[in-house]
C-alpha cells in the first residue's frame, strides 16, 4: 500500500509552479450576446432571415440580462426612440399600411437593442466586436464571394457593390482605430494591419468611386485628429480657426473652376453629367416631397411593388430586378418617406452625433473614440449621395445609435469626472 506523505518543502515549491501554470478565461455575458448580434447583421445577406433572427435572439438576450439598466437607458435616449416611433406611426397614413407598421417596428427593435448595447458595454469592447465580426465579413467576402455579371465592381458576401464598399470602409476605420492605440498589445494590434490591407483591397475591388473618395477623406480627418489631440486647447481653437478660412479660401478658388474638376471626377470615376442619373432621380423626388412634405409617403412606402412612380423610375434606370434602389441622398430621401419633420429630427440627431463624437476623439483619443468619430464623418460626406441611416436590421444604424450613446456618456464623464467602478467580468479557472 502506498504511504502518504505529509506535505512538505518540495510539496510548498511544486505549488506555485501549477498555480502558474493555470489558465485563466475572463468572458462577458454582454460582449457574447452583443457579439451574436452584430455578427449576425455583419452577415444577414448571406444569411437572411437566420442573420435578423439571430440578431434578435443576442438583442434580446443583452436586454433581458438588466432590464432595469436598458430602460434607463431607453428613457435617456428618447430622442432615438422618438425617431423610431415616426417610422412606426407614419403606417396611419402609409398607402401600404402592413409594410410600414412591419419594416418601423423592425426599426424600433433595431434602436432599442442598439441603446441597450451602447449602455451595457464599454466602447473599447463594442469597437473591438466591430472590429472581429468586420474582419470575418472580410475573409468571407474574398473566399466566398462572387463579381457582378456584367464585370462592374466586386460583391463579396453582399448585394451590391456600395453594401460591399460600406462594409470594407467600416473594417479599415475600425483597423486603424486599433492599430493606432498603443495601449492595446500586439495580439490586436498585428491583426489590425492585415485586416486593413484587406478592407484596402475589398474597397478597390468593389469599385465604388464614393465609397474611395469617402474613404481617402476620413484618412485626412484621422490625420487632423492626430493633430489636434497635440495641441493645447486655445491652440487647437486657432487651428480650428485657420482650417475653416483656409477651406472658404479653398472653396472660392475650386468654385471658378468648377467646370473643369467636374469633367475630370466624371471622367476618373467613369460617371455622366448627372453623376449616373443622380440629379434626375433627386427632381423626382423633391416634386414628391412638395406634395407630401410634412408626413412623407410612410417609412420605406415609396420603393414597392406596384408604387406607379417606382415602378416607372426602375423602368427608367433598367432596374429589373426591381429593388434594391434609392434616391442616393439622405435628406431627400428620407423626407419622401416621413417627411420633412422626421427628417429634421433624425439629421439633428446625427449631425450632433458627429460633431460629439470629434470632441471625444480629440479631448480623449483612444480606438474606440477615433473609430466613432471616422465613421460619423464618412456618413457625414456619404450621405449628400447615398442614404445612411436609418434602417432596419442594418449594422451601420447600429453602430450610429452606439455612437449617439457613447457620446452622450462621454459627456456626463466629463461633468463627472469619477468614474464610476465597471462591472467585472466572469472568471473561470482552469486547473
Amino acid at each position: 500500500m502506498a504511504q502518504t506523505m505529509p506535505a512538505g518543502p518540495a510539496m510548498a515549491a511544486r505549488r506555485p509552479a501549477r498555480l502558474s501554470r493555470r489558465q485563466t478565461l475572463s468572458y462577458s455575458p454582454n460582449a457574447i450576446a452583443a457579439f451574436m448580434a452584430i455578427f449576425g447583421l455583419t452577415f444577414i445577406t448571406p444569411l437572411g432571415s437566420k442573420g435578423a433572427l439571430l440578431f434578435l435572439i443576442g438583442g434580446m438576450a443583452l436586454m433581458a440580462i438588466r432590464p432595469g439598466e436598458v430602460l434607463a437607458a431607453l428613457r435617456r435616449e428618447w430622442l432615438i426612440m422618438l425617431v423610431a416611433l415616426w417610422c412606426v406611426m407614419s403606417f396611419a397614413w402609409s398607402d401600404y399600411t402592413s409594410l410600414t407598421l412591419r419594416y418601423g417596428i423592425q426599426l424600433f427593435l433595431t434602436a432599442m437593442i442598439a441603446v441597450a448595447i451602447g449602455y451595457r458595454l464599454a466602447p473599447m469592447t463594442f469597437v473591438k466586436i466591430v472590429f472581429v465580426t468586420s474582419a470575418l465579413g472580410g475573409v468571407a467576402s474574398l473566399l466566398l464571394g462572387r463579381a457582378r455579371s456584367d464585370g462592374m465592381g466586386y460583391l463579396g458576401i453582399h448585394a451590391s457593390k456600395n453594401a460591399l464598399a460600406d462594409a470594407s470602409s467600416v473594417l479599415i476605420i475600425a483597423s486603424l482605430a486599433v492599430l493606432v492605440d498603443r495601449r492595446l498589445s500586439a495580439r490586436w494590434r498585428v491583426p489590425a494591419l492585415g485586416a486593413m490591407l484587406l478592407g484596402a483591397m475589398l474597397l478597390v475591388m468593389g469599385q465604388s468611386s464614393g465609397a474611395l473618395v469617402s474613404t481617402l477623406a476620413v484618412i485626412l480627418v484621422f490625420g487632423v485628429i492626430m493633430l489636434l489631440q497635440r495641441l493645447t486647447p486655445h491652440m487647437r481653437l486657432v487651428a480650428i480657426v485657420l482650417t475653416v478660412v483656409l477651406g472658404a479660401a479653398v472653396v472660392v478658388v475650386l468654385s471658378s473652376i468648377s467646370d473643369q474638376l467636374a469633367r475630370v471626377f466624371l471622367d476618373l470615376t467613369g460617371k455622366d453629367i448627372t453623376l449616373t442619373g443622380r440629379t434626375d432621380l433627386w427632381a423626382v423626388a423633391l416634386r414628391q416631397i412638395a406634395d407630401q412634405p410634412l408626413l412623407g409617403v410612410g417609412f420605406q412606402a415609396f420603393w414597392v411593388h406596384g408604387q406607379p412612380l417606382a415602378e416607372q423610375l426602375w423602368a427608367d434606370f433598367g432596374i429589373t430586378g426591381r429593388g434594391g434602389f434609392n434616391f442616393h441622398n439622405t435628406l431627400i430621401s428620407n423626407a419622401v418617406e416621413i417627411g420633412v419633420l422626421g427628417t429634421a429630427v433624425q439629421t439633428l440627431v446625427f449631425v450632433g452625433a458627429a460633431w460629439a463624437c470629434l470632441g471625444w476623439a480629440i479631448r480623449r483619443p483612444s480606438a474606440a473614440s477615433v473609430f466613432f468619430a471616422l465613421f460619423m464623418v464618412r456618413l457625414f460626406l456619404l450621405m449628400w449621395i447615398e442614404v445612411v441611416y436609418f434602417y432596419q436590421f442594418s449594422a451601420g444604424t447600429v453602430i450610429i445609435i452606439a455612437a449617439i450613446c457613447y457620446a452622450h456618456r462621454f459627456r456626463d464623464d466629463i461633468r463627472k469626472p469619477t468614474p464610476r467602478k465597471a462591472r467585472r467580468p466572469i472568471r473561470i479557472v482552469f486547473r
